[in-house]
């Protein structure tokens, strides 16, 4: 199963860590373990791809945190959800029972595009293995953007080319209801997160400072 273990990663200057998003999980979700996986962590935790991680780290901090998801996901298991995400409602059960999930980018601007900012997976699953072993075969990751080569678009391509049938792709509007380029979803479906966009935006310097609740 899917343990209750709630990941979120935050690299790079931790003065502007948005602590205010990261405590709605916490408050909506008071039977989660929350862990926070920083610059301690980046540095001890003794990661497969290590090079990767290095090379991304003069480029893309946002790239970083996609490399570190997925052998979290991979090593411990849980839902592993984006720093500049605001916590709505309290998760569901029934959410997370699948050996993994994750939700669509947006179903109408980036038809078939997962998005990887909110995957849940059970510890030693096989796909995720996989997609770490795949990156270690890579000569370089910095040669697209971290979107393309470690992100989104990575998780996308692997789910195809291995069929990964078992993997539960839930709505956008689940933990996206609103998309970078504006569009808002309007329906009377469960709505459990809103996304900031931090690193698309660029609006970490005031992201950690606003009201959230």
């Amino acid at each position: 199963m899917i343990p209750k273990t709630l990941h979120i990663i935050w690299v790079g200057d931790e003065s502007k860590r948005p602590d205010n998003c990261i405590d709605t999980w916490r408050v909506h979700n008071p039977d989660w373990e929350l862990r926070i996986w920083g610059n301690a962590e980046l540095m001890s935790y003794g990661w497969y791809n290590a090079d990767h991680i290095r090379a991304m780290s003069g480029r893309e901090l946002n790239g970083v945190a996609d490399i570190m998801r997925w052998e979290i996901l991979f090593r411990e298991g849980g839902f592993v959800v984006d720093a500049d995400s605001i916590c709505r409602r309290p998760l569901e059960p029934w959410l997370f029972d699948c050996e993994a999930c994750a939700c669509w980018e947006n179903e109408i601007i980036r038809p078939g595009l997962i998005a990887a900012g909110y995957v849940a997976s059970e510890a030693q699953n096989p796909f995720f293995r996989q997609l770490i072993l795949d990156l270690k075969e890579k000569p370089t990751v910095i040669d697209r953007m971290a979107w393309q080569s470690v992100g989104p678009l990575y998780l996308t391509e692997a789910h195809r080319k291995y069929h990964y049938i078992d993997l539960t792709v839930w709505p956008s509007h689940f933990f996206i209801p609103q998309h970078y380029s504006g569009i808002r979803y309007s329906g009377k479906g469960p709505v459990f997160a809103d996304q900031e966009w931090g690193s698309t935006r660029r609006n970490y310097d005031e992201l950690h400072t606003r009201s959230v609740a």
